[in-house]
């Protein structure tokens, strides 16, 4: 087991990068991880497509990630090289689910619109939801869930920001690939921190690892807040990530 090196593992849009406060904290945590490259695995792991994230990193300051997870955990690499996912990470996501049978019967669901084809994924049903009002949204979902309810408990359900929505079988998830990498790496999950800021994030933020979520966080994952090895950092995106490193004594 490699006990001396980090395994850090951060979500991207809100978490890393927040455009609209010009990015706090960014700059800082690309030098800090740059001069311990030596110690800390770092990965992406985000709902965004391999190109997407690829477009993310080159505009930088995000360093090069070791690892990347795409597509709500649908896919890992290690490199941007779209033909060269991992196979045994492949192979273990492409289990039979009610996939194509769900997806029939929300066809018809008002307020629900599925996410293009290059989205979408064997391992997820990925929608939009087109309901901007808590009210509207909370009868859109009351609906998905009766149409669903012959397949309760063989998949979960992930709204991200009240706009994004994910059907994914019971093993799928940001989550999933972490444990995956740990083994392979040989890094004790004692050494595991992840990081995010939203819905689709609570997969690998409620697996019992170091977390951190950042202070500009959506109201969907407060509830994680004061839970054991969970630090609500004071400050936004990167900066918070680093607060969190540095209360986990990672230097």
């Amino acid at each position: 087991m490699s006990e001396d090196k980090w395994l850090l593992v951060c979500d991207i849009d809100g978490t890393l990068i927040l455009p609209g406060e010009n990015n706090p904290g960014l700059e800082e945590f690309a030098r800090f991880l740059e001069a311990r490259r030596d110690r800390i695995v770092f990965v992406l792991n985000s709902g965004r497509s391999l190109d997407e994230m690829a477009e993310v990193a080159e505009n930088g300051p995000i360093p090069r990630p070791d690892w990347l997870v795409c597509g709500v955990g649908t896919e890992l690499y290690s490199d941007f090289d779209p033909g060269a996912p991992d196979r045994e990470w492949e192979s273990l996501v492409m289990g039979d689910w009610a996939r194509e049978e769900i997806r029939e019967a929300l066809s018809d669901v008002e307020g629900l619109e599925e996410q293009e084809a290059w989205l979408q994924h064997h391992a997820k049903l990925s929608y939009y939801i087109d309901a901007w009002d808590a009210e509207t949204q909370a009868a859109l979902l009351e609906e998905l869930d009766r149409k669903t309810a012959p397949w309760t408990g063989a998949f979960k359900k992930v709204t991200t920001l009240d706009r994004y929505l994910d059907l994914l079988p019971t093993w799928g998830g940001k989550g999933g690939p972490i444990p995956f990498l740990a083994e392979r790496l040989g890094i004790p999950l004692s050494r595991v921190i992840a990081a995010g800021d939203s819905g689709n994030d609570r997969d690998m933020l409620d697996r019992g690892y170091r977390s951190i979520i950042v202070a500009n966080h959506a109201e969907e994952i407060g509830d994680l807040v004061g839970r054991d090895g969970v630090h609500l950092a004071s400050k936004p995106a990167a900066a918070g990530v680093l607060e969190g490193l540095a209360r986990f004594g990672v230097d």
